[in-house]
């Protein structure tokens, strides 16, 4: 990937930036990582990972929603494309490893997460943000109700010396 895929309309009046319709914001990557860490430190890993599920899980419904209705997708195509699209923009290269729909259920790579990246050494999974992005994504392709308990677990981080990041996600 040389050069972004991702089409990038400016408005001129506003300067607001817009991909497939949705407004966007590009900023260095070290700028998002250290807001991260620093909001984690003052509320804790818990409480601030439980906060960015619901936020980023709602976020994902959203963008999911956006797209498929903007370019006219089906739920699969429009999962596949959140994922692709995330790749994209920078904050790694995420690869759908399976998607069981019968089942609720699937698992998603990761390789070159931004969080992995600015924290090698962690003794820890460091990129549970991306749990939300996961669960949210599911809820949309599974058209499942906000109140439907879906669950993602980072099984491996890169941060912590494992080749990817490795997510499990499923609906109960």
């Amino acid at each position: 990937m040389a050069r972004p895929e991702v089409d990038i309309d400016v408005d001129p009046e506003t300067g607001i930036w817009r991909t497939d319709g949705l407004p966007m914001l590009y900023l260095p990557r070290h700028f998002m990582v250290n807001n991260h860490v620093a909001v984690e430190e003052a509320l804790g890993l818990d409480t601030y990972r439980a906060i960015l599920r619901i936020a980023t899980d709602k976020s994902a419904v959203h963008w999911c929603k956006s797209t498929a209705k903007t370019l006219n997708l089906t739920p699969v195509e429009t999962f596949h494309r959140y994922f692709k699209r995330l790749s994209q923009r920078g904050w790694g290269q995420f690869t759908v490893d399976n998607i069981d729909l019968a089942n609720k259920r699937g698992a998603i790579s990761l390789r070159n997460s931004i969080f992995a990246l600015e924290q090698q050494g962690a003794d820890r999974a460091v990129c549970y943000m991306f749990e939300g992005f996961m669960t949210g994504a599911l809820r949309y392709l599974l058209d499942a109700e906000t109140s439907a308990d879906i669950g993602c677990n980072e099984e491996a981080c890169a941060a912590a010396g494992h080749t990817a990041c490795r997510f499990s996600f499923s609906a109960v």
